[in-house]
């Protein structure tokens, strides 16, 4: 029988290079091109609004990440979507989701732009966006209430085309399925920008494999590449370990690192 999704090809294809368009916080964009460039696909990072369009329409992938607004953002994200091309994926990471009344009208009115996209998001971004619970700490979550069920209610809205919570245990949607992906360290999420870069390298994945590979690929590398860096000391030495980590993955690591995964899992299954 065919495996339902492919992880060591998704990330084998990051070797293409696959371009990604980045509009993003500044508090993480050094580290998310550091990231993006380990793992072997091409950043670039412009969120001006007078060439978004144009980037976008060059780009393999887009991310648009609502963790830094500024007064032009709005109509950045905007352009950048409109020039995306046909078929090329968006992941939007929802930095922030129901921290402010603007912030949560301004991701609201993306999600509901007509293009098919991904999200991820924290456990608690994830829940509010599904509007089964959850609590933030600035940007960061605070307490994840209904989260399976936040992400099933997200899927039934349709256009969605993949749903991520990160957590203690990630939680992936696809197809009316729920997927998790264990292992890891708490190292990587106490680092500031830890979950911006994994929407850079999800998108990145995006580019080049089908959903459900270039999702599960991205979360078990996050998982492996945080305990590949453990012996590093402090907080400097272990992002870079990090990083570095990353970088050593090959697909057969991925491929080795299966059984983090668990799933497929229906909606009765969890609920």
């Amino acid at each position: 029988m065919r495996p339902l999704f492919d992880v060591a090809s998704a990330w084998e294809g990051l070797k293409g290079r696959p371009l990604v368009h980045q509009l993003t916080s500044a508090v993480a964009a050094s580290w998310q091109a550091d990231v993006t460039a380990a793992v072997g696909a091409s950043p670039v990072f412009s969120a001006h609004p007078e060439e978004a369009r144009e980037i976008a329409s060059r780009a393999d992938a887009l991310l648009l990440n609502t963790g830094m607004a500024t007064g032009g953002s709005p109509q950045a994200f905007a352009e950048a979507l409109a020039g995306l091309g046909e078929g090329r994926p968006c992941l939007v990471d929802p930095v922030g989701y129901g921290l402010t009344a603007w912030r949560t009208a301004w991701i609201d009115g993306l999600l509901a732009s007509g293009r098919p996209m991904a999200v991820k998001g924290n456990g608690a971004e994830m829940a509010r966006l599904g509007k089964t619970g959850g609590i933030l700490h600035g940007v960061e979550a605070a307490q994840a209430e209904g989260v399976t069920k936040g992400l099933f209610s997200l899927a039934a809205r349709g256009g969605l085309f993949l749903l991520v919570a990160t957590g203690p245990e990630d939680r992936l949607c696809f197809q009316g399925r729920l997927w998790t992906v264990r292992g890891g360290s708490p190292r990587l999420p106490a680092l500031v920008g830890s979950g911006c870069c994994l929407g850079s390298v999800m998108a990145a994945c995006l580019a080049v494999a089908d959903p459900l590979s270039a999702g599960l690929a991205a979360l078990l590398a996050f998982r492996l590449a945080a305990e590949r860096a453990l012996p590093a000391a402090g907080p400097a030495r272990y992002r870079q370990a990090f990083i570095d980590g990353l970088a050593s993955l090959g697909g057969s690591d991925l491929e080795e690192g299966r059984a983090r995964i668990a799933g497929p899992f229906g909606r009765d299954e969890v609920l």
